[in-house]
């Protein structure tokens, strides 16, 4: 994983529709900057905006105004393709429904992101299988997703991620219906990555996160960033 990153939001505002109050500021004047290894914690109840400032942050809406800015480049000024190759070189997805491709084997779900970006290189499927090994599945590399339990479907979402080594970590209620073990594994390697270099932003009602090491906090229910 290379170690700079550098994430820069500038301002940024978003709102939506409201058929009682005409529209309903979501995000408003928000600025802020996370450098490698800051982990950012995202508050608020649901509703609140935690999946919209990810969305924002990952290209995959636009703000209303304001610039997203990693590594110097404008996000929210990239084409399309420019957007969905930023994603793909930058960002890791851990979120509680996993997205994995049940046409494929799980050491495929492992490297297909990368594979469909033509980005693999070297001896792909050994370390697709350090990664599954890291998160205890490398038994079930050759299984199809829908052989696996909802916690062993998080840990290859998470083992995708670890072999990737993106630099922006987006975790969206990583541990919802996890039980104990695997909540642990998904913290664990959250912190891992952090401590290569990535930055992190995360969203949980697990109370066992909050014990978890957070530089930042944006409550989005106060707009406060604490």
């Amino acid at each position: 994983m290379e170690q700079t990153a550098r994430l820069e939001l500038k301002n940024i505002s978003k709102s939506f529709p409201s058929e009682t109050a005409g529209r309903i500021d979501i995000l408003k004047d928000v600025s802020l900057t996370l450098e490698s290894g800051c982990v950012l914690r995202l508050a608020g109840a649901s509703g609140s905006g935690k999946t919209t400032f990810m969305n924002i942050v990952s290209a995959l809406m636009p703000p209303d105004s304001g610039s997203v800015l990693f590594n110097g480049t404008d996000i929210t000024r990239l084409s399309e393709s420019g957007k969905d190759r930023f994603r793909a070189e930058n960002v890791g997805y851990i979120f509680q429904t996993f997205n994995l491709l049940s046409p494929y084997s799980v050491v495929e779900n492992v490297y297909a992101p990368l594979a469909f970006a033509g980005k693999l290189s070297g001896d792909y499927r050994k370390r697709a299988m350090q990664a599954l090994d890291r998160v205890e599945m490398a038994e079930f590399a050759d299984k199809l997703p829908y052989h696996l339990s909802v916690g062993q479907r998080q840990r290859v979402a998470i083992a995708r991620v670890l072999f990737a080594g993106q630099r922006l970590i987006l975790a969206d209620e990583p541990t919802a219906s996890l039980d104990g073990h695997s909540s642990g594994l998904v913290r664990e390697v959250l912190l891992e990555l952090s401590r290569q270099g990535a930055i992190l932003i995360f969203s949980s009602h697990d109370t066992a996160f909050d014990l978890f090491r957070t530089d930042m906090t944006f409550n989005l229910e106060t707009g406060v960033i604490s």
